[in-house]
């Protein structure tokens, strides 16, 4: 059904100009909403065009359900375009969303045309054209606005030498400090007042710019105001029945917001314990409105404690038993060789116990994104006794290219445990060891970050094998994983799965460490 051609069709092309921009169907409340948008340059449509469109909506889809039309002007600012690209490359080529920003970007409109030029390094330019993503850029901006648009890229700025994912994020980490994107903070132990939970952390409200949907900020309610209004509903039944709506302001002292909240029936209810002073969490729409300003459409709220400062150390987190993921023994399934000599390990490998990990992630920046999977196993006596591993459900979708790259899709992760929950399974499971990794920093920073979004600090002693392999092995055309495990003959199946990984660079560890400095085999 091409619900658009009906409605030009049934009103011979008056709503021409009308675009179809979603449809979402609530299954909890048998609620149908279809969201139209139309051009800045054509005036609002009056309610009783509005009805005309909502009748033939009605009728066309004959469904036995609840259905809202909502109308908005399609404003072509350059922030709210601007803020639409970040997110869409955010959500489908996470590993150049970070070299693109609002400095790299020059904006032309004209009318209701916008050309829009990304300068970009050497690697992002052939990223960009090799994947046509100017033309996908494209579309998805003219799916969610009216006008038309154009996408150059241009080269400029500093350029990279390595064009693969993981070259990129070997030069990011050895340059840059990791900051967030989006900064965020923390708050203490949010109770629900309405409208389920919120996570992940809030933003702050002085670097909100331009529209944008499911906002999650904090602060202190002022000037709140209780008013009444009569729903369209009731109003089209002759019903006399008002219902509150409230207004107020939200402060978390890096800005203020203008907030408004039309009660359901079950908000309306508990929304007495919204004070003014009061610190709460909210989750909800920034949007223009339609007589001029921003303003915050709330849609839920929960009561904080206000921002948590105080840091947890991590042996107060460290569960007594394991509750998601359960080290299992590794036996070896391979006769000994009668002829064998026992490898004599040195002894500072011996002297420890160590953790070989590796995580699999939504993203290249561990103060933004998060792990989808932990995979470890530990080393104990120079030999490999047990492992660890563990999928997590992250707090934003995995991109389309992470999960060509691990194998590991949102449907798989959909109902598992948190990175925090698996998190402090191995904390448990590493308590006392030093932790290995190739590349040992990246893999840190992220269950870091982990663990300070949850309010814990970790200090563990780190060991890089990567290190190892650039100082005890000359001549490796690169030092990716899979080059140094090939030229030490030791097999990596399933490449890019973090239990698979750990386990070839704890056998790499093991290996390297009975090499003397600059070995060359």
């Amino acid at each position: 059904m091409d619900l658009m051609k009906i409605i030009s069709k049934s009103f011979d092309g008056k709503f021409s100009f009308i675009k179809l921009l979603k449809v979402v169907f609530n299954t909890a409340l048998s609620a149908c909403t279809v969201y139209f948008i139309y051009p800045e340059n054509v005036e609002s449509l009056t309610t009783d065009q509005k009805n005309e469109i909502k009748n033939l909506v009605i009728n066309t889809l004959n469904i036995n359900s609840k259905i809202e039309c909502k109308f908005s002007k399609s404003y072509l600012d350059k922030d709210i375009v601007e803020n639409s690209i970040f997110d869409y490359l955010k959500n489908n080529f996470d590993s150049i969303s970070g070299e693109i920003s609002s400095n790299n970007i020059n904006y032309s409109k004209k009318d209701l045309y916008v050309e829009i030029t990304i300068t970009c390094n050497q690697t992002v330019y052939d990223y960009i054209n090799e994947n046509n993503i100017q033309s996908l850029i494209c579309k998805h901006l003219e799916n969610n606005f009216c006008g038309e648009f154009n996408i150059i890229t241009q080269i400029g700025g500093k350029e990279f030498n390595t064009k693969t994912l993981e070259d990129r994020a070997e030069l990011i980490l050895d340059n840059i400090e990791f900051q967030a994107k989006t900064p965020r903070y923390y708050v203490k132990e949010p109770s629900i007042v309405f409208g389920g939970e919120i996570t992940p952390m809030p933003e702050y409200i002085k670097n909100i710019a331009g529209e944008k949907m499911s906002v999650i900020l904090a602060g202190y309610v002022e000037n709140l105001t209780e008013k009444e209004y009569l729903p369209k509903k009731n109003k089209e039944k002759g019903i006399d029945e008002k219902r509150k709506y409230y207004t107020f302001e939200l402060n978390d002292n890096s800005g203020k917001i203008n907030c408004i909240h039309f009660c359901t029936k079950l908000s309306q209810k508990h929304f007495p314990l919204i004070e003014n002073g009061k610190y709460i969490l909210c989750l909800g729409d920034y949007t223009k409105r339609s007589f001029g300003g921003m303003q915050y459409s709330i849609k839920a709220i929960s009561l904080s404690g206000e921002v948590e400062n105080k840091e947890v150390t991590v042996n107060n987190t460290i569960p007594s038993t394991y509750k998601y993921a359960t080290p299992e023994p590794i036996i070896r399934t391979i006769q000994n060789n009668l002829f064998e000599v026992k490898k004599k390990y040195p002894d500072w490998i011996l002297n420890k116990n160590w953790v070989v990990f590796d995580c699999e992630t939504t993203g290249l920046k561990p103060a933004e994104n998060d792990i989808t999977e932990i995979g470890a196993v530990k080393i104990i006596n120079g030999e490999i006794k047990e492992r660890f591993q563990h999928l997590c459900k992250p707090f934003e979708p995995i991109p389309g290219e992470i999960v060509k790259k691990t194998g590991i899709t949102n449907e798989m992760v959909e109902n598992m445990p948190t990175s925090f929950d698996i998190l402090q399974d191995f904390l448990k499971f590493s308590d006392g060891c030093v932790l290995v990794g190739y590349n040992v920093n990246f893999d840190y920073q992220f269950i870091s970050n982990v663990a300070k979004r949850n309010q814990v600090t970790i200090n563990f002693e780190t060991h890089d094998c990567l290190n190892d392999a650039r100082t005890k092995i000359a001549y490796l055309p690169n030092y990716k994983l899979g080059t140094l495990v090939a030229h030490l003959g030791i097999t990596l199946d399933n490449a890019h799965r973090a239990l698979y990984d750990a386990t070839a660079t704890a056998e790499a560890f093991l290996a390297l460490s009975l090499f003397n400095e600059n070995t060359k085999l």
